[in-house]
């Protein structure tokens, strides 16, 4: 039975490692994504595991488009999918032909009353203000819908940018408080490349000791089968 015990830690063990390793690999391949939170894996022990997202703000990007948006502290854009309302840091926003904001992946950019936000395609330079507000010329369009969660561990990660209440629903919002919005600024990653490796690193070196462990055992058990076999 302690033998038994110990297979099955060593191999739950490999699991956990190599699910870190994923986790690690992902977030390494978005540390160039417009908006993306770094997820992290949690665990008491080696039969609790929990992914958590790392809210934390990502550094600012410079980019001088006018469409380009960063939201500085606390908050998330919302936009209109086919599947309901997500939540999203990313602020690299276009304007269609006929004037609709939307994202890079064309979904349909939320003002604060929930309404798709439409500008003049040959109206003058957009202007947005440090609230969201958005105007060309001295005509105010629209504001930013920008909103917040009380506990964000009812959200969850939809895709590398997006946020949907738990089981897809549509997330429960309130109006964001003590915000900023920056215009011509994008907010990247916060993807920390060192501490990723390093983790990848620590990783794989403990995947690697359990599966010695594994291969270990597994010679044992096949000598006790064989001495067994000529016992008998």
């Amino acid at each position: 039975m302690p033998y038994l015990w110990g297979f099955t830690d060593a191999v739950h063990g490999a699991i956990l490692q190599q699910r870190h390793m994923d986790i690690v690999a992902n977030n390494l391949a978005n540390v160039n994504t417009a908006g993306f939170k770094a997820d992290r894996l949690i665990f008491n022990d080696i039969m609790t595991r929990q992914i958590k997202v790392d809210y934390r703000q990502g550094s600012f990007k410079v980019t001088n488009n006018p469409l380009d948006v960063a939201i500085e502290g606390q908050g998330f854009f919302q936009v209109r999918t086919k599947d309901g309302i997500r939540l999203t840091r990313n602020g690299n926003f276009s304007m269609l032909g006929d004037g609709r904001l939307v994202t890079m992946q064309g979904y349909p950019v939320l003002s604060a009353g929930g309404s798709p936000i439409t500008l003049n395609p040959n109206g003058p330079r957009v202007h947005i203000d440090e609230k969201g507000g958005i105007y060309q010329g001295d005509n105010k369009l629209a504001e930013l819908g920008i909103v917040d969660v009380d506990d964000r561990t009812t959200l969850e990660k939809v895709g590398n940018n997006l946020f949907a209440g738990i089981k897809g629903k549509n997330p429960k919002v309130r109006p964001a408080r003590d915000y900023g919005v920056s215009q011509g600024v994008l907010e990247m990653s916060n993807v920390e490349v060192v501490s990723q490796m390093v983790g990848m690193i620590t990783a794989h070196r403990s995947f690697e000791s359990y599966m010695k462990a594994i291969h270990a055992m597994e010679e044992i058990d096949t000598k006790a089968a064989t001495q067994v076999g000529r016992v008998a």
